[in-house]
């Protein structure tokens, strides 16, 4: 009898049929989220993401995802079709068919073929499909922000949350953080003032992207989505850009939205995004110059 990796028979009673033995996808990253399979059923090829307990406890960006927006992953995977939902609605760019998923463990979903992207051969036209997605998630503004589904957090506790956090994600980090750097950085977070919150992808990077068919995107990867400040999700995307296609963005961007001053909110988004390891960088001074 075939069974699916990891999970117990209560778990896998109700999935899909396998009818070969799953196939272990190697993970990009030493300190991926889940361990991740290739499967063959009755019902056509999934995808079956198994939580890593081990590195989602040791994980900056996990921690800063929790502490910050009280996102409760992996416990959020019991929610997680609702992020498929919202998404196929609201979104442009497609994402996978949600099969099933149990909270603190499992999701499993429809493979898309495709080919992933590499950052280092992005076409324009996938650029300005990512600037219609994000300025079409962008139109559907919150007053709360926080948690995906239940956003609880009012515009006045962005500045003390985000404080408390950069306090603990500082005090965690590996990379090396001077303290008049720190304290420099929290002296301006006294001075922020967000009112304006979206969905947003916290880990959004051009390898969480497949290319379908006619050059269609699709996004795979679905966990990290939170309600944040429009203005955050803007930094991430200076870096995950490059100043070309960041430019292409904001051209297409603005044509359906206002472009913030984020001026203020720059350099505690900055240290928020490199304490979480978000692109992996290591060099404090270098990601503080790179945008």
């Amino acid at each position: 009898m075939l069974n699916y990796p990891q999970l117990s028979p209560a778990e896998q009673a109700h999935l899909p049929k396998l009818i070969s033995e799953p196939i272990a996808i190697v993970n990009k990253f030493d300190d991926s989220t889940h361990q991740i399979w290739h499967c063959q059923t009755e019902k056509g090829e999934m995808v079956l993401k198994v939580c890593n307990d081990a590195t989602i406890a040791e994980s900056p960006f996990w921690l800063g995802v929790n502490h910050l927006f009280a996102a409760d992953f992996p416990n959020s995977l019991g929610n997680i079709h609702l992020t498929h939902l919202f998404l196929a609605q609201h979104g442009v760019l497609n994402v996978p068919e949600f099969i099933a998923a149990s909270a603190n463990r499992f999701v499993l979903t429809r493979f898309l073929p495709g080919v992933d992207l590499d950052a280092e051969k992005v076409e324009d036209q996938w650029v300005i499909q990512l600037a219609s997605h994000i300025a079409q998630l962008h139109q559907r503004t919150f007053t709360k922000w926080g948690n995906f589904h239940a956003p609880q957090f009012s515009a006045e506790d962005w500045e003390k949350r985000l404080h408390e956090t950069l306090i603990l994600l500082a005090s965690q980090c590996k990379m090396p953080i001077t303290e008049q750097m720190l304290n420099e950085i929290l002296v301006q977070v006294k001075n922020i003032q967000e009112t304006e919150f979206v969905p947003m992808m916290l880990d959004l990077r051009w390898d969480q992207l497949r290319c379908l068919t006619a050059n269609k995107l699709a996004l795979v990867d679905l966990d990290a989505f939170v309600i944040a400040p429009r203005s955050l999700d803007l930094v991430l995307l200076e870096y995950a850009l490059s100043p070309e296609q960041f430019s292409l963005f904001k051209q297409h961007y603005v044509q359906t939205h206002t472009w913030p001053d984020y001026t203020a909110q720059k350099p505690c988004y900055q240290f928020l995004l490199f304490s979480m390891h978000v692109l992996g960088e290591t060099d404090l001074e270098k990601w503080m110059k790179q945008i």
